[in-house]
């Protein structure tokens, strides 16, 4: 659309008023309508780290130390194997071996109240023997004398100093590193770290030891012979069990039955040099914390490769958890007499050394990763469990890391 006015030699322009509303509206179309071209923005990279600081997380895995424990294998004989009866306390009248018992026997009554009867039990009131004792092999009976029958007590001494070698793995671990540069190069600066690892160890094995018996020499009432052991049972895979003779806990008379008398007539002790086995467990669990400070080298082969180096002082915080546990396998196969399980707890302070190496790449100004070995000197920790020791060997600690640093 043309705008037109008609001049007509008019000394003044006199447009009509619609058309000049309409050339103004497509004006403002145009202008509208116009493509706008934006002018792309440039990438300005962010400034290169300027307070000459870094921050490293690291991934660390602690090769197991030298474990060893001592003092196992000496088990003493067990406390309180012979008993007294008493109705106040509630106990009765027992001596227990380690290879079978004596116990106090009942006789059969009747008591009659109130028109009815009832089948009771009553102490027997033979105080020289009982009904109720129980043997385990054949081989107690006196080969000399049917009559008399043999129990024992077992006790053993171990060697104190014999070092047993435990069992551990290495374990995973973390550490956190500070490092402020001292030149504007960023090769030279000093260096903080925090760390902990924690590893178990075990020692689960037999050990020999000396063997202490006590032999109690009981004689068969009036002179009869000890009673036979039962049959064996026939196991399902053809082998056989022998079972332990039990005698009656009730009588019908303080007369009637098997009775084998209280009071042993012969005992003695005998030590036989190696005779004893000694089933021994031993955990230790332990947590290490560390602090490093010392200075620290880096060196750049490129753009992107370099290589650190760093040594110092190191002090390490020891947290140890010791359980212990023993059995004495006697000679009947009878897994006592044992020591139960006891369990310290101990820690320690150690000062020493360390030298720390790692190669890392350059993401960019800011991150990079590396990897790396790092070793600790310390001395001996030794953890007390009774007479048992457990003792660690940190003279040469050996870390494998890897991780992400980031710099400032």
């Amino acid at each position: 659309m043309v705008c037109k006015a008609n001049f007509q030699n008019k000394p003044f322009v006199n447009f009509p008023k619609n058309s000049l509303r309409l050339c103004a509206f497509f004006i403002l179309l145009a202008v509208l309508g116009s493509p706008v071209v934006a002018q792309q923005p440039q990438y300005a990279p962010p400034p290169p780290p300027r307070k000459n600081t870094a921050v490293e997380i690291r991934i660390r895995y602690l090769l197991a130390p030298d474990i060893s424990f001592n003092g196992f294998g000496s088990i003493p004989f067990q406390d309180s194997y012979e008993s007294k009866g008493n109705i106040f306390l509630g106990t009765e009248r027992s001596i227990l071996y380690d290879d079978g018992f004596l116990s106090q026997d009942y006789i059969r009554t009747t008591l009659v109240g109130g028109g009815a009867s009832n089948a009771e039990r009553i102490p027997s009131p033979n105080t020289d023997s009982t009904a109720y004792f129980s043997y385990e092999d054949s081989s107690q009976v006196d080969p000399n004398d049917p009559s008399v029958l043999i129990f024992h007590r077992y006790a053993s001494v171990g060697e104190v100093d014999e070092e047993l070698s435990g069992k551990s793995n290495g374990s995973l671990g973390w550490e956190i590193n500070y490092t402020k540069y001292l030149t504007n190069r960023r090769s030279l600066g000093l260096q903080v770290g925090f760390s902990f690892n924690g590893f178990d160890s075990r020692y689960n094995d037999r050990v020999d030891a000396n063997l202490v018996v006590q032999e109690f020499r009981h004689r068969m009432a009036g002179g009869a012979e000890v009673p036979d052991l039962p049959d064996p049972i026939q196991n399902s895979d053809g082998s056989t069990t022998q079972r332990p003779y039990r005698g009656d806990i009730i009588r019908d008379d303080f007369e009637s039955g098997d009775l084998l008398d209280w009071l042993a007539h012969e005992n003695s002790e005998e030590l036989i040099a190696d005779g004893a086995t000694i089933f021994a467990q031993a955990d230790l669990r332990s947590s290490i914390y560390n602090v490093r400070l010392g200075p620290t080298y880096a060196a750049g082969f490129g753009n992107r490769f370099g290589m650190q180096v760093g040594a110092g002082v190191s002090a390490l915080y020891y947290s140890g958890s010791f359980s212990a546990y023993e059995i004495l396998l006697n000679p009947n196969n009878v897994n006592t007499p044992s020591r139960g399980l006891t369990t310290t707890e101990a820690n320690d302070w150690q000062v020493g050394g360390y030298v720390d190496a790692s190669a890392h790449y350059r993401i960019n100004p800011w991150v990079s990763v590396f990897s790396g070995a790092q070793m600790q000197s310390g001395s001996t920790y030794t953890q007390e469990n009774e007479e048992r020791h457990a003792n660690v060997d940190f003279g040469v600690q050996v870390f494998i890391h890897a991780g992400m640093g980031i710099r400032f």
